[in-house]
């Protein structure tokens, strides 16, 4: 009976090892976790519109928002490209550690009346 009761404990044993190696051995490509020190930057990355109302995707920019300099897209893995995902850089300074408050991102003027038609289908859409 001992002996029975040992064998079970060492199986039992065997079976948590490789079930821990395993779990710490896991990785989700895209997901990785990344380290900030006090001041780096924390990059701040926009995606697609979707509406309820129609299947296609709206590219981000496609409305006068504030944008940065130069816009880069992401892919940073497959299932992204096959979602239809569009990453992009944003105009966002956010940095690690540092408190600001009430920061100014950019100024738009007035909208065309082109421009507010389209932010106004885009919201009738969903």
């Amino acid at each position: 009976m001992a002996r029975a009761q040992l064998h079970v404990h060492a199986t039992l044993l065997l079976v948590a090892i490789c079930v821990a190696g395993v779990a710490h051995g896991f990785y989700l490509p895209g997901v990785a976790p990344q380290d900030f020190a006090a001041g780096n930057e924390l990059p701040v990355k926009v995606n697609k519109l979707s509406s309820t109302q129609t299947q296609l995707p709206y590219d981000y920019y496609s409305l006068p928002y504030c944008r940065p300099e130069r816009i880069v897209n992401f892919a940073e893995n497959l299932g992204e490209v096959l979602r239809g995902d569009r990453i992009e850089n944003s105009a966002y300074d956010i940095r690690m550690r540092i408190d600001e408050q009430c920061k100014v991102l950019c100024k738009i003027d007035a909208l065309t009346e082109g421009q507010a038609r389209a932010f106004r289908l885009k919201i009738d859409d969903n």
